[in-house]
């Protein structure tokens, strides 16, 4: 799959761990399709999407407590709670 020259040049830009992160990232979007059943389409936006998620929140963390879980969620949200109920 070729890259449009915007792409490539966002993903030349990240050191060699993010590199690493982002094509672990489309590696994963790429098998959850076809684990559904159809086949990616625009991967090029799926690169582009992981490069920005590298680019704000950074390779993600290897921590041995996290290990255990093989189904984690990337990204937390904090639950809401009321001015009151502080």
């Amino acid at each position: 799959m070729k890259l449009s020259s915007h792409a490539l040049r966002a993903l030349q830009d990240l050191d060699e761990s993010g590199r690493e992160a982002v094509e672990q990232i489309v590696r994963a979007h790429i098998r959850a399709c076809r684990m559904n059943g159809f086949q990616p389409e625009n991967l090029e936006r799926v690169y582009q999407e992981a490069i920005e998620i590298i680019r704000l929140e950074g390779p993600p963390k290897k921590d041995p407590a996290l290990g255990a879980s093989k189904y984690e969620p990337t990204r937390r949200y904090e639950q809401y709670r009321s001015p009151r109920a502080l």
